[in-house]
Order: C-alpha cells, then sequence, then structure tokens
C-alpha cells in the first residue's frame, strides 16, 4: 500500500530546529550520564570507545534514519506504519508500544528519585534507602508523570517542541558548568586516566562488544518506536540524513562529557567508581555533602539528571498517545490521560519494589526485572521486526526515495540490502549474546 494514499488529513510539523532538539531530548537520558562513563571506565577505557563507535555506525544510526524514514514515509506512529504497510501486520506495532509504556512506567520512578535529590541537595541528603521507603519516591513518581502529562497534552509545537527548546539548552548549561568543575578538581588527571586510557587487550573480549551494542540501544532509543513517531512530524524539506547525524553526534557527547564530569569528582573524593542508582544517590550525595558548593553543584547534577529523564519521557508518553490519535482518533488530551494513567498503575509495582514492600519479580527488585526484560532484552528484538518489516515489504524505491528526499547525500540500493541483511544479523547476535550473558 503507498503510505502516501492513507494520510487524508495534514499531520502536525516540527519546525526545522524543533525535531532536532526533540530527538536528541528523546536520545539523551539517564544512560548517558550514569551508565555510559561506567562501562566505558570498566571495559577497557577509551578502547571501549572502538565496539562503541562501530556499533553506533553499523545499526544505530542506519536504524535511526530507517525509523525517521518510515515515521515521515508513513505519516503515523508505529502502529500505524504497520498498518499501511499491510493491514496483517498492525498487531506488529504494538510491541514497541507496550514497551514504550512499560519503560515510560518504571523510568518514571527513576526520574521521580532524582526529583526528590534537587530539594535534597538544599535541604540535606536523605539515605537512600530510608528515602525508598518513605512516601516521596510515589509522589515524585506520579508528579513526573503529571508533569509530562501536562506538557504532551497539548499541540505538538507548544507541547513538546516549546518544552525541548528550554530543557536542551538548560541541560547543555548544567553540563558545561558541571564540565568547567570536574576539570579544576584534583582528582582530574586520575579520573581521566581511568575512563579514557585505553586497554586494547579488551578487543579480543567478545562480552565487550555486546556491551558496546548494548549501550548503543541504551542511549540512542531505537526499536521503542518513538524515533518513528517524531519522524511522522517530519516536513519533507527535512534532510534525514542529516537530521540524523546531528541528534546522534550530540547524543555521544553528552554521554563523553558526562564521564569527564563524574570521574574526576569521584575520584577527587577517594571514592571507587560505580554506575546507576548507587553513583547517582549514594555516592555523589556523599559528595556534594562535603565539598565546596555541595548544595549548587549537587542540585546542578540532579536537574542534570531529571532534565534528561524528563525530555526521554516526553517522547516515551508521544508515541502512545500518537498511537491512539491515530488508530482511534482520540482527542489529544483524552490520550494524553489514558497513557499517564496506564504508565501510573504499570509503574506502581516499580515505585514500591525499593520500599518496604520488597516487591521482587524472579526474585530481583519488580523494577529492575522489568527494566531487563522490556528496556534491554525486548530492544533487539523489536528493532528487528521494524528492520526486516520495513526493509523487505516496503518497495525499494519509495524507501529510498523518502530517505534521500533534498539531502546532499544519497543511499544507493545497497544500503536497502544491509538493512534486510546486515543489521538484523548484527541484531541477532546482540540478542544472543545479551541472554546468555544475563544467563550465565
Amino acid at each position: 500500500m503507498s503510505p502516501e494514499s492513507t494520510d487524508s488529513t495534514k499531520r502536525a510539523e516540527w519546525s526545522r530546529y524543533g525535531f532536532v532538539l526533540a530527538a536528541i531530548g528523546s536520545a539523551v537520558g539517564l544512560g548517558n550520564i550514569w551508565r555510559f562513563p561506567y562501562v566505558v571506565g570498566e571495559n577497557g577505557g577509551g578502547a571501549f570507545l572502538i565496539p562503541y563507535i562501530i556499533s553506533f555506525f553499523c545499526f544505530g544510526i542506519p536504524l535511526m534514519i530507517l525509523e525517521f524514514t518510515v515515521g515521515r514515509g508513513f505519516r503515523g506512529s508505529v502502529v500505524t506504519a504497520f498498518g499501511r504497510l499491510h493491514p496483517r501486520l498492525r498487531h506488529l506495532g504494538l510491541l514497541p508500544f507496550v514497551m514504550t509504556l512499560v519503560v515510560f512506567s518504571y523510568y518514571s520512578v527513576i526520574a521521580g528519585w532524582t526529583l526528590a535529590y534537587i530539594i535534597f541537595s538544599v535541604t540535606g541528603y536523605m539515605d537512600f534507602k530510608t528515602f525508598t521507603s518513605s512516601p516521596l519516591p510515589l509522589i515524585t513518581f506520579f508528579a513526573t508523570i503529571l508533569l509530562a502529562g501536562t506538557v504532551v497534552k497539548v499541540d505538538l509545537k507548544d507541547g513538546i517542541e516549546r518544552a525541548n527548546r528550554y530543557l536542551m539548552p538548560m541541560l547543555a548549561l548544567a553540563l558545561l558548568i558541571m564540565f568547567v568543575q570536574a576539570l579544576a578538581l584534583p582528582g582530574v588527571q586520575a579520573g581521566l586516566a581511568y575512563y579514557l586510557t585505553p586497554d586494547l587487550s579488551v578487543l579480543s573480549d567478545p562480552g565487550i562488544w555486546v556491551q558496546a551494542a548494548g549501550q548503543v540501544f541504551f542511549s540512542l532509543s531505537i526499536g521503542f518506536g518513538v524515533l518513528l513517531t517524531y519522524g511522522s512530524y517530519l516536513s519533507d524539506s527535512a534532510p534525514i540524513p542529516r537530521s540524523a547525524a546531528v541528534v546522534a553526534g550530540a547524543d555521544f557527547l553528552v554521554a563523553l562529557v558526562a564521564g569527564v564530569i563524574i570521574f574526576p569528582v569521584v575520584f577527587s573524593f577517594g571514592f571507587d567508581p560505580v554506575s546507576g542508582p548507587q553513583l547517582a544517590f549514594i555516592t555523589l550525595p556523599r559528595i556534594f555533602s562535603t565539598m565546596a558548593f555541595g548544595s549548587f553543584f549537587g542540585a546542578l547534577f540532579f536537574i542534570l539528571l531529571f532534565v534528561g529523564a524528563l525530555s526521554s519521557i516526553l517522547s516515551m508518553v508521544e508515541g502512545g498517545v500518537a498511537t491512539m490519535v491515530d488508530e482511534w482518533a482520540w482527542p489529544r488530551k483524552k490520550a494524553t490521560y489514558l497513557v499517564c494513567t496506564l504508565a501510573a498503575v504499570i509503574g506502581l509495582p516499580s515505585a514500591l519494589s525499593y520500599a518496604g514492600f520488597n516487591l521482587t519479580l524472579f526474585g530481583a527488585p519488580f523494577l529492575d526485572t522489568v527494566d531487563l526484560l522490556f528496556g534491554i532484552l525486548l530492544v533487539p528484538v523489536s528493532a528487528s521486526v521494524i528492520c526486516l518489516a520495513f526493509s523487505w515489504l516496503w518497495n525499494p524505491e519509495s524507501l529510498l526515495a523518502e530517505a534521500n528526499k533534498n539531502s546532499r547525500f544519497k543511499f544507493s540500493r545497497a544500503a536497502v540490502y544491509y538493512l534486510r541483511y546486515v543489521v538484523p544479523l548484527l541484531l541477532l547476535v546482540t540478542l544472543a549474546s545479551t541472554v546468555a550473558m544475563t544467563l550465565l
């Protein structure tokens, strides 16, 4: 079916820079700031950047370009795009739709923690276990969902686009200030040595390559359909390859700078480098509480985390809302209320899993297990479904014409074959290796 023939109504469109800022906001998140630096430091330092950059170019950017192209070509959300590709395939779009909804639910829990710690940086830090056992995480969880819904329920330009016009410069300013401050610390040399000194011997370890591939998924929002949805609002004048390169480059730069910020701070105060919640909510608060101007830099760091998380959450909400608007012609506000309500209900066990309830699933905290299933294992599956369906079933000439529209860089027919054969194989290897590493 021709995608153009199904698009009878004028769809909202991004401004030229609005799309780039929103897409950067979707890609940049907690994974860039608290996960990427630790993964680099623990996996060969600067040597890790070799498999990471290879993965970035081998399937990260190609899949990003494909999602943007499919979105603009079919002018719809991920479910709608599958349905317009072939009516019998509409249900395949439910996989990324459900994944996004579930990730939105537990991601809002963690974003809520960062919101609370912005306040703690001024009032005094609360022990993390004490905090998670209190009612505060539930309050900040619901507050985050409410804030995201408030932004998304209005139209595209006055909602997500306007929000990212403020959020992305705020994130860049916070990064810059923290970057300058980190370079002035006495532990800067030790921190940068740990972070970037290459250990080329690790390149023979297959696990390093799997970690790099997984980090690319984690970082670029690939496979969730949110980039596809954002692409559906692209104007025909926007060059997709250049836009994807800018978004991917900004995402990589934020991740790289985050490590330059974090490791000098950690090493200056004699702490061991760690990752994730332990880094953000245990180690760094202890450091901020003792360093000069710690309240200011602590607040700035948690604002950085919250802005990164919120900008990603907005894209997740939009993915669900766009599906309901496209598929069932729901009013935007009604669709937003439903998506946010579902996320609040689905995310409640995750919000309680670190509290006194100790909710577990398969022997691990509920939030951790759901993250493993929906945020890690299913991502290459969903990306493979999108890649295989649209590279094989969409007319190659139409796909290339859409990708090459108003672009100086032109893809050839070889790009279609690359998407059909090479990328799915890489995704299959990534999935199998990730499952093996998880079970062992």
